[in-house]
């Protein structure tokens, strides 16, 4: 991966073959990024994609392993336990003339040509907690 920082934050270009959650995990910890938000577009491979059920409190996930084009990918970087947390969403495309859409909430995935995303650093904390109704850990804001 490669990483230039920008005025409020980085500009992130992950490689052929790099382990998305991860590799953005271990770069947060190394530049001491716990609360972010960040916008990619690209393409990825070996993906796991799902929903949280609510009624159940669990996630369902279904793999695909593409390659697929990632229309959309939008998360957020926060706290747990003193350490960062990626969460990201995806909307991605098949790479065929049906471009066929799937989305979700995005497990894993391994970039399939190129990553490129733009992390903003976010000033305040954002800190997840455990929330009893949904069973999520959600992220709360002290004012």
């Amino acid at each position: 991966m490669q990483a230039v920082q920008i005025h409020n934050g980085f500009f992130l270009i992950f490689a052929r073959g790099e382990d998305f959650v991860p590799t953005l995990t271990r770069f947060c910890e190394e530049q001491v990024v716990h609360w972010g938000q960040f916008q990619a577009i690209g393409a990825v491979e070996d993906v796991e994609i799902g929903y949280y059920d609510l009624e159940r409190q669990e996630y369902a996930f279904r793999s695909e392993p593409g390659p697929l084009e990632v229309a959309s990918m939008d998360g957020n970087v926060a706290e747990v336990n003193g350490q960062p947390l990626v969460h990201a969403h995806a909307v991605l495309s098949r790479c065929d003339e049906t471009l066929e859409c799937i989305g979700g909430h995005l497990k894993s995935a391994r970039i399939a040509a190129t990553l490129e995303l733009c992390l903003w650093l976010v000033s305040q904390p954002l800190m997840r907690a455990p929330d009893d109704e949904t069973g999520l850990d959600l992220i709360q804001i002290s004012v």
